[in-house]
């Protein structure tokens, strides 16, 4: 088969390299290699957001509130239980694209299977758009003027080319993220909630920080799991796929 090429818009900025309304682009295949499941329907590390779920990206006098991270988190959730039974349709349709090459069959026939897979990249497409608009809205003007003014430079050819082994293995490290900071997500939620209601009950400003306040730790947990999900990526790529990575992710 002819080889694809590999866009990577996701897995760190999306939003610094695309519009707050252009999708990601799935991958399709390289070589041998099929990766038909887009990025940020396997990890919400900054796949939208530009500065990740846990903020990494901003710097420390736009970081994100506690708020904030718990409405983000909450958006990324709704969508990851509203696309699983899709993810997971198109992770069928991989190994048997999968099969049917290791079988010899045609060109054809291996993209009549492709193909099947195109109305769930639209779904997927689509419903990402709309995570992308409301995780938009979540932003303050200046930390949205800050993710405009870190779109990248161009940095020529759009795509990075990766083995089967790196899709693979970057895949199980997105995974391992998100398992990794759910509970720290849900509790930054939590404790959103408990300072929500206290606010309603009519607590004092103090009383509602000192809530708040709590949310410190899992918020630097998750932002630390997001430095180390991008090091242990670049660690990865080869130095020319570290180059084009970080041209097109800065």
């Amino acid at each position: 088969m002819r080889a694809h090429n590999v866009v990577l818009c996701g897995i760190l900025l999306a939003l610094a390299a695309c519009s707050p309304s252009e999708p990601v682009t799935p991958t399709d295949t390289v070589g041998d290699v099929v990766d038909l499941v887009p990025d940020y329907a396997v990890s919400p590390a900054a796949s939208v957001d530009a500065a990740g779920i846990g903020g990494a990206q901003f710097p420390d006098a736009l970081r994100l509130t506690a708020e904030q991270k718990a409405a983000i988190a909450g958006l990324h959730a709704a969508f990851m239980k509203a696309t699983a039974a899709d993810v997971a349709a198109l992770r069928v349709i991989e190994q048997e694209v999968k099969a049917a090459i290791t079988a010899g069959k045609s060109r054809g026939e291996v993209r009549a299977i492709l193909d099947r897979a195109a109305p769930i990249r639209a779904r997927l497409e689509a419903a990402f758009v709309r995570l992308q608009a409301d995780i938009w809205a979540v932003y303050t003007p200046d930390q949205r003027a800050w993710i405009e003014s870190h779109r990248p430079r161009s940095c020529g050819p759009a795509a990075v080319r990766l083995t089967e082994q790196q899709v693979k293995q970057i895949r199980a490290l997105q995974e391992e993220f998100y398992a990794g900071v759910k509970a720290d997500l849900e509790l930054i939620r939590s404790i959103v909630d408990e300072a929500r209601q206290a606010r309603a009950a009519g607590k004092s400003r103090q009383e509602v920080a000192a809530i708040l306040a709590r949310a410190a730790a899992p918020q630097q947990r998750v932002s630390d799991a997001e430095r180390a999900l991008q090091d242990a990526i670049l660690a990865l790529l080869t130095p020319e796929q570290r180059q084009a990575w970080l041209c097109r992710h800065r």
